[in-house]
């Protein structure tokens, strides 16, 4: 793999990397039910919002992508996850929260649906595991570096910091 070839992996492996850094936000679990004042059962929504709206429209934007071109498609995921990470942060009240957290799991599906098509339109066939096993990789870092830069984040800035840290990344 070239210099360049690697650097597009990259790239491609750091935007969907947000995806799984949202971990992070289980860790801000506690932290949230006490700053809205909820019961411990309704921070369940903020995971059914995401995960609901990201798993219903991954094979919508996966065809979006097909017709209008993956690298547009994940760059509109990119964009419109960080607006959707910042309304997150900023949130005044757990509706809003929710919303957000909505906006996000569109955000995820744009991003997920198209990356590893355009993995597989970068490069060609004999190349194609070397750069999917690179991608994999580095959403697997997200995955577990989530929890873990979770903690950090609460503990020093409170629960807003998840939210805030992954669009600067961008």
């Amino acid at each position: 793999m070239t210099a360049r070839q690697f650097f597009r992996v990259a790239l491609v492996g750091l935007g969907t990397s947000v995806v799984p850094l949202d971990s992070a936000v289980n860790i801000a679990f506690p932290a949230i039910t006490t700053y809205f004042d909820l019961p411990v059962q309704m921070i369940q929504w903020v995971v059914i919002c995401y995960v609901l709206t990201h798993a219903s429209l991954l094979l919508a934007f996966g065809r979006l992508g097909d017709v209008c071109g993956h690298a547009r498609v994940f760059r509109a995921g990119l964009l419109w996850n960080t607006a959707a990470f910042l309304c997150c942060a900023a949130a005044p009240s757990f509706a809003w929260l929710l919303f957000a957290r909505f906006l996000q799991g569109i955000g995820a599906s744009l991003i997920l649906s198209c990356a590893p098509a355009l993995l597989t339109n970068l490069f060609p066939e004999r190349r194609r595991s070397t750069a999917i096993a690179v991608f994999t990789t580095m959403h697997a870092l997200g995955s577990a570096i989530g929890p873990l830069l979770g903690g950090v984040l609460v503990d020093l800035w409170g629960w807003p910091a998840v939210f805030w840290f992954v669009p600067r990344l961008l």
